[in-house]
């Protein structure tokens, strides 16, 4: 079985530049302690990031290599920063952010 844990966390890790607290919150789910810039400001809020991953998502790194496995760690790498940019530019009122990852592959 598939530590999604360690999985993702590298992928937060290389993003943020930071060691990324990250921890499983359910079957599929990870939570993560985030940091977003306010817009304009050096000032970075704590939030919670909950990246939650479709059954089709799970059952595809279960059955993948350690090459494929890379690959698939680069392609949540740009799904998650495209995603992350987007709610980056919502209201930082609200302290959690939830992505849910519905596919990896080349059109992610």
């Amino acid at each position: 079985m598939l530590d999604l844990v360690a999985f993702t966390k590298p992928v937060l890790d290389e993003i943020t530049g930071q060691d990324v607290r990250t921890w499983n919150t359910g079957p599929h789910v990870l939570a993560a302690n985030w940091q977003v810039p306010e817009l304009g400001s050096r000032i970075w809020r704590v939030r919670t990031l909950t990246i939650a991953f479709t059954h089709d998502v799970v059952d595809q790194l279960a059955h993948a290599n350690r090459q494929d496995l890379s690959q698939l760690q680069c392609m949540l790498d740009r799904f998650l920063r495209a995603s992350l940019g987007a709610h980056a530019q919502t209201d930082l009122e609200d302290r959690t952010l939830v992505i849910t990852v519905e596919h990896l592959g080349v059109d992610s």
